[in-house]
């Protein structure tokens, strides 16, 4: 048995879910409780069809006028992923509910990261596991090598490197355990660092110093994560009930770490992850969002990578 808060009709309710509850009317096949933390994005029924499964959603405090981060306008983008087809946004950090460029793309990944050296947009697509550039006007994706060496049911969840002549690192889950890889770019091989100990690290995150951030969805948490062994250190809670496909990226020219925050039935919160603490304080509330996203500074408005 699980005690959770449950969203009924605009009420929040605290029970208890027995394991072995049963599937939706709708479709035996929906597994509900199989979904309540996934890596997958959210499926277009899960809203309607598993309703007792999504925990009440709580707002997270927003940044103060005049507090950091300020509006400092660096170009980020983000894939949303709840769209039908994907768009590709771009906005002015951290301005995400206010996208300026949102063109249609039929690109999927959960894994993108930005090279701040050449300003070469990084990908892996989910359907094919290319390792590929993504055009950062249009959303076309251009793939490269195939991704390979995943254990076991490992699913990608992230992407993460200082830039292109560092260490490539991705981030994959099955569910239970939490792995780190590291990954050949001219042979998209994959090499398994070490297990880190968390059973959903969604997304992966490195600063300009080579320390490198994840967020459990398992746990609604914070880690840092040694690169040379895989394993997780606990930093704390975000104090956000997360599930889905989501990300986190620095700004590598401030150092604040940012989270796409996704509770489930569109509700997307853009925030700054305290490093100290793992809370996370929203800027930006994008609305019936899901995204997978990476960020830039300011130094490359300009470019635009093919």
């Amino acid at each position: 048995m699980s005690t959770r808060s449950i969203l009924v009709s605009g009420a929040i309710l605290v029970g208890t879910l027995p394991a072995f509850a049963s599937q939706p009317s709708g479709d035996p096949a929906r597994d509900c409780p199989a979904l309540a933390n996934s890596a997958q994005r959210e499926p277009t029924w899960y809203a309607t069809e598993c309703q007792a499964y999504i925990p009440a959603v709580k707002l997270l405090p927003v940044a103060k006028a005049g507090t950091a981060p300020n509006t400092i306008g660096d170009p980020a983008y983000q894939l949303d992923l709840r769209a039908t087809p994907n768009t590709f946004e771009t906005f002015a950090l951290p301005n995400a509910a206010s996208p300026s460029s949102t063109p249609t793309t039929t690109f999927d990944s959960y894994a993108l990261e930005h090279d701040n050296a050449t300003g070469v947009l990084w990908a892996i697509e989910n359907v094919t596991l290319a390792l590929g550039t993504v055009n950062k006007t249009t959303g076309v994706f251009t793939a490269g090598p195939t991704v390979t060496g995943l254990v076991g049911t490992d699913s990608i969840t992230g992407l993460a490197f200082v830039n292109s002549s560092s260490t490539f690192y991705v981030s994959a889950s099955d569910g239970t355990e939490s792995r780190l890889y590291s990954l050949n770019t001219t042979t998209g091989v994959l090499t398994n660092i070490g297990a880190m100990g968390a059973p959903l690290m969604i997304d992966i995150a490195i600063n300009n110093a080579g320390q490198m951030y994840g967020h459990d969805i398992s746990t609604d948490s914070i880690y840092s994560i040694n690169t040379t062994t895989g394993a997780a250190t606990l930093i704390g809670a975000t104090g956000v009930a997360a599930n889905f496909a989501q990300a986190i990226d620095f700004d590598k020219s401030t150092g604040v770490l940012y989270a796409w925050l996704y509770s489930g039935s569109g509700v997307n919160q853009f925030a700054s992850i305290d490093l100290v603490t793992g809370a996370a304080t929203a800027v930006s509330t994008p609305a019936n969002k899901e995204y997978e996203g990476a960020l830039t500074p300011v130094s490359l408005q300009s470019f635009s990578v093919d």
